[in-house]
């Protein structure tokens, strides 16, 4: 049976969930690490877990950028507010991430949340005497809308704190990592959407695991699931795109051609993690008046483990909220203490919420 089939004889998601039990081999168990997380909501709150076979463990990756971002940047983004000359603007979520000085929130002086860059310009036009920085954060889809707005042009006030990471390269770890032991991975639908089907084609082709790009729905999300059980039965690991009306195999060739024209690879920290290769983007030599780091020559700050958190466990697919012996307790999304409780996105804030909800709180 090939997903063609797939598609247009299991149109819902009984029929489904029905397939899956009936391909499931029952003699091993089966880890499918989803990076993206979105896609974690999806599984969490429609309850995916619990009605799929037992030996069907659906794991939460590092699908939160917010989760990832390296503790000395937030640091360095604190201090930078601290400064009279200095206006620091971020997105929401990054306010309240915890280091090991307290957040942007609860340490910082001079800042101001922003929903998207273009908000910049107008801070920066009614400060002209303020040094306004961005701290950017995120994967390629944030990255893109950065991209963008640095072609339309910036204020000369403006200066950019990039702590952006790629997605490819975090699964290539991962999948390496035995004591993880992924069969498989459901690739993310928006990171898709700007780097094309055709990024993950080397889990197939390099790592011979299963890989398949889905979208948000529950129904998607089965017949991903469905796919990459057909394709360990088989003992025939692919590339499969169940997403096409938003994914395409290119990608976006003019969001990655202005993420490319400012940026470059680099060796980046991941919260929890540690250094990747070629993980991250920093400015081209050419943008370096953009760059923040040169601009107030910012100091590499060494990363503390917060005390029984386990985000970095949590992060690689190690280990779930539930086993953290703070959460929902020390920690809870009024008051984290680990960066995966922040976000709407992060593992520990959406089982936390799950739970919340299934008890009619």
């Amino acid at each position: 049976m090939d997903i063609e089939k797939i598609i247009k004889a299991y149109d819902n998601p009984d029929k489904l969930i029905n397939l899956i039990k009936e391909i499931t081999p029952t003699d091993r168990k089966i880890k499918i690490m989803n990076v993206c997380g979105s896609h974690e909501h999806t599984i969490t709150f429609s309850g995916m877990r619990s009605i799929l076979p037992d030996n069907i463990e659906l794991i939460p990756g590092p699908g939160c950028p917010v989760c990832v971002c390296s503790e000395s940047d937030i640091i360095n983004a604190i201090n930078l507010s601290k400064r009279e000359d200095t206006i620091l603007v971020t997105y929401g979520d990054m306010l309240r991430v915890p280091t090991g000085i307290g957040s942007i929130r609860t340490e910082g002086k001079n800042y101001k949340m922003v929903s998207a860059p273009h908000e910049i310009t107008k801070i920066a036009q009614q400060n002209p005497d303020k040094n306004v920085v961005f701290f950017s954060i995120g994967f390629e889809t944030t990255t893109a809308p950065t991209a963008a707005f640095l072609e339309i042009g910036v204020p000369k006030n403006v200066t950019v704190l990039t702590s952006q990471k790629l997605t490819p390269e975090i699964m290539d770890i991962l999948v390496e990592d035995t004591e993880i032991g992924i069969d498989a991975f459901i690739a993310p639908g928006h990171v898709s959407a700007i780097v094309g089907a055709n990024a993950w084609k080397k889990f197939p082709e390099k790592h011979k695991i299963p890989t398949v790009v889905a979208g948000f729905e529950p129904e998607n999300l089965l017949l991903a699931i469905a796919v990459i059980i057909l394709q360990l039965v088989n003992k025939k690991p692919s590339l499969e795109n169940v997403y096409r009306g938003v994914v395409k195999n290119e990608g976006n060739r003019k969001a990655l051609e202005l993420i490319y024209k400012y940026f470059e690879k680099t060796d980046v920290n991941w919260r929890g993690i540690g250094y990747i290769p070629n993980s991250g983007l920093d400015f081209k030599e050419e943008f370096g008046i953009l760059d923040a780091r040169k601009r107030f020559e910012l100091p590499q700050i060494e990363e503390k483990k917060i005390r029984d958190c386990i985000c970095d466990k949590i992060i690689l697919g190690k280990a779930y909220p539930s086993e953290c012996k703070l959460f929902g307790k020390a920690c809870t999304p009024g008051n984290p203490k680990g960066p995966c409780m922040v976000s709407g996105e992060g593992a520990c804030n959406i089982w936390y919420r799950a739970r919340k909800s299934q008890q009619g709180v």
